[in-house]
């Protein structure tokens, strides 16, 4: 009987946990959504990147109220993405919640302005996905808040 129990308990926790090889699915598609939204702004096309995100999503940036909703952010991305000279993003790591539904991605952005000279400005990056109802992972917010220069 003893047995039995300890079986299921162990059962009932890789079901609360998932499967290490479906979180690293997870994490693989994540990771790949994260570089088709990098490419897209890389591009500077503003219509590519907003699929991308959840209907209701939140962004904070250093110092400015959120931006609330897709329709919010599409409206930054026209306005922010053509007066930069250059715009990349840089994962440096993903994590995929035990359940499967949700991961959160850190980075660095790396931007230039035309005109500007030296090296490019850097901010940091938190970014939280949402495996949507569709099978989709998309974003459901980001925070960026610009490192110190040096």
């Amino acid at each position: 009987m003893r047995r039995l129990v300890f079986a299921g308990m162990l059962i009932a926790l890789a079901a609360c946990r998932g499967g290490t090889g479906d979180l690293s699915a997870a994490e693989a598609e994540v990771r790949a959504q994260s570089r088709a939204v990098a490419d897209a702004e890389a591009k500077k096309d503003a219509d590519a990147v907003m699929p991308f995100w959840t209907e209701n999503a939140v962004v904070h940036f250093n110092g400015e109220a959120p931006l609330k909703g897709r329709d919010a952010i599409g409206a930054m991305y026209r306005q922010r993405l053509p007066r930069l000279d250059t715009f990349r993003a840089e994962t440096n790591s993903i994590e995929v919640s035990p359940g499967g539904g949700m991961a959160w991605e850190t980075g660095t952005t790396y931007v230039t302005l035309p005109g500007g000279s030296g090296s490019p400005s850097t901010s940091k990056f938190l970014i939280v996905w949402k495996k949507e109802a569709d099978g989709q992972w998309r974003i459901a917010a980001c925070a960026l808040t610009a490192n110190p220069k040096s």
